[in-house]
Order: structure tokens, then C-alpha cells, then sequence
């Protein structure tokens, strides 16, 4: 026999052999990938045991066109898991009430890979201050998706604004020197900066900025309304859709995170969080009508696998004081222990 026709047949074995050890296999294989699907499912609903109820509202992205882009999931009702924080919460802010430290306060927190949330006073409604700068810097970025030439657009600064402030601006712009929008956006989140936050509204799309509200489910505001107040677990959804990646690309929500993870303040949740965590934050402040003021934050703080929004609120006589109220609030938050059962594969996660 040729040589060529032994390797022939030397093939032809081969490949029957492998046949029949497939054919073999092929129903242990199964077994498996039908196992390996049970467990999968059993992580996700394992993330979404003792759910206070099963309420669950998801918001969409209703503009009009034939897909419906999911923004972030809810329920209606507080988790029973986190129950005790919000007694802790409650009880330190009403002990604060009491020393005369703070008028009023109120907590938002929530768990960003589960539907679990809680709050302390979380009804009561307050000035947003330079909070309102996220929603504008989710404004131009949207726009900067749709033209790339945005970010290096530069804009003359012509004159100062004159607002008293908790936190002065360290470097503030020089009148009569350009700035690419991109210079502006990283001033107004890193800083602050009003002047910044002036120069971009100058640019931004109204049209856009009032149906990111709507979307969201948040009230809009009325740009002539100087005594607009938001609840803060509206103020958190901007943060949410950007951890989700739901309303910016992956790109520029990445890119939106980063910076608010290089906020300069350094007054008010920071304070409860151990050094070293990564998180991205926003404050705002407010003075009233009458002698009172208020401070407020909101972060994403990504504690391991357990990353949870939480949003301070505070009115009271010193900023001082309620500087010092938001980071007792957020060391008790960030001490709790997270409400959804460990995954058993830390990539099954959920996104709220």
C-alpha cells in the first residue's frame, strides 16, 4: 500500500474516532451548559432576594423612534434589608436637629447592582445649587456626540459673575483669554466654577437639557425660576445614567465619571470615606431667602462590587456644620453592609 493511501486511512480513523467520542460526550455536555444556565439565573434572582416589593418600573428613553433605550430599574418601596441604616440615618440626623447644627437633612442611598434603596427624609425637597452643573455637563455631552468638533470650540471670557460662595475658585479665568469647551467642562466639575458653568450655558441646547429632565421623570425648571428645589433621588438619577452607561455612550459617560471622580471638594462626604475609594461626587450650595444655607453632595461611590449612589441634603446656620453632618451621613452609609446576596459570579450583576 502507497504511502498516501496509509495516511488516507490514518485520517479517516481519526476523524471517526473523534465522532464517536463527540457523540459520547455530547450529552454530558449538555447536562452542563444546562446546569451552568440554572446557576446563572439563580445569581440573578439571588441579587434580588427580600425586595420590599415587586413594584418594578423600568425607565426608558421614550423619544421618538422605534427603540426605547433602557435608562435604570426601580421599586417603589424602601428594602426591608436596609432598614437599619435608615434608622441609623434618621437617628443621627434628628440628634443633630436637637444641637442645633442643622435645621433639616435628608438621605438618598442606593445600591447601584441591585434594585435596593432607602432613605432618611427623603420627600423634602431643596435648592440644588452647583448640583445642576451634572445635568448641564450630561447636556454638552450629548451634543459633543453628535459634533466632534464641540469639546475644542473655544469661547472668550468676557466678565466675571460675583455669587458668594463656600468654596472659592483657586485659579479663576482671566477676562479676555479663549477657552475650548472641554477646559470649560473640566473647570465647571473640578472647580466649580461658576464663570465656566456661565460660558457653557452660552452653548448648551436647551431643547436637550429640558428633555433630559423629562426623561428622567425629574420636574423641568423653569430657567426664570430662582427658588427651584429637587428632591435627592432625582439628583441622583444623573449619576445613575451615567454608571449605567444609558444616556451618554460608554465613552463619555467614562469620561464624565472621571472627572467627577477629580472634584476638589473635599468638605463634605470624602470625609465619612476611607482614603484610597474611588469616587465620583458633586456638591452644591445654596444661600436662602432668610439666614439659612444649605449644602448638599451627591457620589457614586464604588465600594468593591457593592457601588452605591447616596445623596446628602442639609439646611442649616454654618456651612461649617453641615460640611461636618454630611460626612458623619456618608460614613454611616458607606459602613453598611450592601442588601443583595453575594453573586457567586461577580460578573452577573444588575444595573439600576
Amino acid at each position: 500500500m502507497s504511502s498516501g493511501k496509509w495516511m488516507a486511512l490514518m485520517l479517516l480513523g481519526m476523524l471517526a474516532a473523534a465522532s464517536i467520542t463527540w457523540l459520547a460526550m455530547k450529552p454530558a455536555l449538555d447536562v452542563k451548559k444546562a446546569e451552568s444556565m440554572l446557576k446563572a439565573n439563580d445569581d440573578l434572582a439571588m441579587s434580588n432576594t427580600n425586595l420590599p416589593c415587586d413594584d418594578v418600573s423600568i425607565v426608558r428613553d421614550n423619544s421618538p423612534s422605534l427603540t426605547k433605550p433602557f435608562l435604570f430599574a426601580d421599586v417603589s418601596c424602601e428594602s426591608d434589608a436596609l432598614q437599619s441604616l435608615k434608622q441609623d440615618l434618621t437617628a443621627f440626623i434628628d440628634s443633630q436637629k436637637v444641637s442645633g447644627k442643622i435645621a433639616r437633612a435628608s438621605v438618598y442611598y442606593k445600591e447601584l447592582n441591585s434594585l435596593h434603596w432607602t432613605s432618611a427624609y427623603g420627600d423634602e425637597l431643596y435648592y440644588p445649587g452647583s448640583m445642576m452643573k451634572v445635568p448641564l455637563l450630561l447636556t454638552i455631552l450629548k451634543q459633543a456626540q453628535r459634533d466632534k468638533t464641540l469639546l475644542e470650540r473655544k469661547i472668550q471670557f468676557q466678565s466675571p459673575t460675583k455669587i458668594n460662595v463656600f468654596v472659592p475658585v483657586q485659579n479663576p479665568m482671566q477676562v479676555g483669554n479663549f477657552y475650548s469647551v472641554q477646559e470649560l467642562l473640566e473647570r465647571m466639575i473640578l472647580q466649580s466654577d461658576n464663570d465656566a458653568t456661565s460660558l457653557l450655558f452660552t452653548i448648551y441646547n436647551k431643547e436637550l437639557y429640558d428633555d433630559l429632565f423629562m426623561k428622567l421623570s425629574i420636574p423641568v425648571q423653569d430657567s426664570e425660576d430662582v427658588y427651584y428645589r429637587m428632591a435627592p433621588s432625582d439628583i441622583a438619577k444623573f449619576f445613575r445614567v451615567l454608571y449605567n452607561a444609558s444616556y451618554l455612550s460608554s465613552l463619555y459617560s467614562e469620561y464624565a465619571l472621571d472627572l467627577l471622580t477629580k472634584s476638589s471638594f473635599k468638605q463634605g462626604l470624602l470625609q465619612g470615606i476611607p482614603s484610597g475609594t474611588k469616587v465620583a461626587h458633586k456638591f452644591g450650595e445654596r444661600f436662602t431667602t432668610g439666614d439659612l444655607v444649605q449644602l448638599h453632595e451627591t457620589a457614586i461611590v464604588y465600594r468593591g462590587s457593592a457601588a452605591f449612589a447616596v445623596t446628602v441634603m442639609t439646611e442649616g446656620k454654618k456651612m461649617e456644620d453641615l460640611s461636618a453632618v454630611i460626612g458623619a451621613l456618608s460614613k454611616i452609609c458607606f459602613e453598611q453592609k450592601k442588601a443583595q446576596a453575594p453573586l457567586s459570579n461577580p460578573h452577573k450583576v444588575l444595573h439600576t
